[in-house]
């Protein structure tokens, strides 16, 4: 049972960082609004457009790689449970 812990907390840890790289790896906090640079096609003045989208930042990162260790620690816990009980 404690590998299978051990197993799900490394596979959910490969998970949020491959999905961290993939959405964009952000070193700031997590954005649901992308800002992008427009140009006015009449004026030629740039101005700053915001539209719907998620990139997570290093909260999400941290907070998933949180998760996984306390996944890692019950798996690690409930080994210690298991040896005791078999020692009695």
């Amino acid at each position: 049972m404690k590998r299978f812990f051990y197993i799900l907390a490394v596979v959910s840890a490969l998970a949020i960082i491959g999905t961290w790289v993939a959405l964009g790896s952000n070193t700031g906090w997590t954005k649901t609004k992308v800002a992008t640079v427009q140009v006015d096609p009449v004026t030629e003045i740039e101005f700053t457009e915001y539209r719907e989208g998620f990139v997570p930042g290093i909260d999400f990162l941290g907070a998933g790689l949180v998760g996984s260790v306390v996944i890692f620690g019950v798996g690690f816990l409930l080994s210690k449970l298991t040896t005791k009980k078999t020692k009695l």
